[in-house]
């Protein structure tokens, strides 16, 4: 290849550095410039949306908002689902998603909630965490277990101060104490767990309790 060739090779791997570097440029911007925030016009649509708290751009799945209370100074990250009452329900009444002061939901977690799921002041979760408070009846052999109703439903508390590490998965009546620690790809049944518990397997189980302080 002559010099002319290796120019044109050249200007086009320059070309597409320029167009990475502005591409991530604009994430940036888009990741807080389209986030929705306290002061955005979407912060109308939610129960309670506290100041300083923010949903990072892209958004997941925000089904019936009116329906999502959201402390102050929380971050819910990208593609994070949020999902109060069944799709496409408008209904109002009390909320069936709240989030504490300073709560941190990770990348791609979901919260599906038909009755109640709250998340006390500073909880954590890491990536992909799903906490759902029903699931199918599955007792009728004729029926697709999909179209098997009612649902299930137990609320779901997680304690103040709690971290819920990656795939990790909280299941319908579950209530864990304060300060405690889900391990990864834990998945947590109902019933209720101490506070300043370690909880891991699958069914999870407390395989340690710290002492108070």
């Amino acid at each position: 290849m002559g010099e002319a060739g290796n120019e044109s090779v050249d200007d086009g791997a320059a070309m597409l550095e320029r167009d990475g570097e502005a591409a991530r440029r604009w994430w940036r911007w888009a990741r807080m410039g389209a986030a929705i925030t306290a002061d955005s016009p979407d912060a109308d649509r939610f129960a309670e949306l506290g100041r300083g708290s923010f949903l990072a751009f892209p958004q997941g799945i925000l089904e019936n908002p009116a329906r999502i209370r959201i402390g102050a100074e929380c971050v819910v990250n990208e593609n994070v689902t949020l999902s109060a009452d069944l799709p496409g329900s408008t209904e109002s009444g009390n909320p069936r998603i709240v989030l504490g002061d300073r709560c941190v939901l990770g990348r791609g977690t979901e919260i599906l909630a038909l009755g109640r799921v709250e998340l006390g002041d500073d909880v954590w979760t890491a990536s992909r965490v799903t906490i759902v408070d029903h699931h199918h009846r599955h007792d009728l052999p004729g029926v697709p277990v999909a179209r098997q109703w009612p649902l299930d439903v137990r609320s779901v508390f997680v304690g103040a101060g709690t971290v819920v590490s990656t795939g990790a998965v909280i299941l319908a009546g579950a209530v864990i104490g304060k300060n405690s620690m889900v391990a990864s790809g834990a998945q947590v049944r109902a019933g209720e767990y101490p506070p300043r518990s370690v909880l891991a397997g699958a069914p999870a189980r407390v395989v340690h309790t710290h002492e108070a302080g």
